[in-house]
């Protein structure tokens, strides 16, 4: 999972046009997409030597908009129901940078009052400018709600993949519960932060915590963190030591 990248300098860039070919839009509700975000940004990498993992990855599957980072010692991941668009697919993931991430969130949260948590919020999606690999994602809430549209980017560097999370899930497909497990303190402090509609869930719900079931090579395996409260959440996080029933 070691992989190194060169961030594409990002430039003052025109705002989409209504005319751009090929643009894509996919709308959720401004609690959703503030959930996943807020779940998925406290796995974001931040070493310098792997920016390729300094980002959230945003990909649509079965009409959900889906969340997921990692920063090779946990991986978070999350997701949203579309309120269109249910057959649309990003022609490739959206690779959204942290500072790009936390300017959205802070936009989002100024809007997820109970009163306006089921507005919904657009993100329109341009292709990439050509001879680069950035794109542009203009997002907008309803005209319900005064505010500016806000421009954000994703950089897409095909030469740096971010990890196949289905391909590592489908290596190791079962979780089972084990006797002793030894984590981070802090990766259990991100778990305890999740978020549901966007407000913090109870602090008494509980966490459920699984370990992949054995390897034949005895290697550690990683710890599944869910919530009952938010069952579209998972972290799965790397144990310092375990000790099998």
């Amino acid at each position: 999972m070691y992989m190194t990248a060169t961030d594409p300098a990002i430039s003052t860039t025109p705002t989409p046009t209504d005319d751009a070919p090929d643009r894509l839009t996919l709308t959720v509700t401004i609690a959703g997409l503030f959930d996943v975000l807020t779940n998925t940004i406290r796995a974001v990498g931040t070493d310098v030597t792997l920016p390729s993992l300094s980002r959230v990855r945003l990909h649509v599957a079965d009409g959900r908009l889906h969340a997921t980072s990692t920063d090779r010692y946990r991986i978070h991941r999350d997701w949203t129901p579309l309120l269109d668009n249910t057959l649309a697919r990003l022609p490739a993931p959206l690779m959204v940078p942290a500072d790009d991430v936390a300017a959205l969130r802070t936009m989002l949260r100024r809007f997820r009052i109970a009163a306006l948590r089921d507005e919904p919020v657009a993100l329109t999606v341009d292709p990439p400018n050509p001879g680069t690999d950035l794109r542009l994602i203009q997002i907008t809430t309803s005209t319900r709600i005064c505010f500016d549209p806000l421009t954000i980017h994703s950089l897409d560097d095909p030469t740096s993949p971010f990890p196949d999370i289905a391909a590592l899930d489908a290596r190791t497909p079962r979780w089972e519960p084990t006797g002793t497990v030894r984590l981070n303190p802090g990766f259990l402090a991100d778990a305890a932060k999740l978020t549901h509609h966007g407000r913090p869930v109870s602090r008494h719900a509980g966490l459920t915590l699984r370990f992949r079931a054995d390897r034949p090579d005895r290697a550690l395996g990683a710890v599944r963190i869910t919530h009952p409260g938010r069952p579209s959440f998972t972290a799965d996080v790397m144990p310092i030591h375990h000790h099998a029933r």
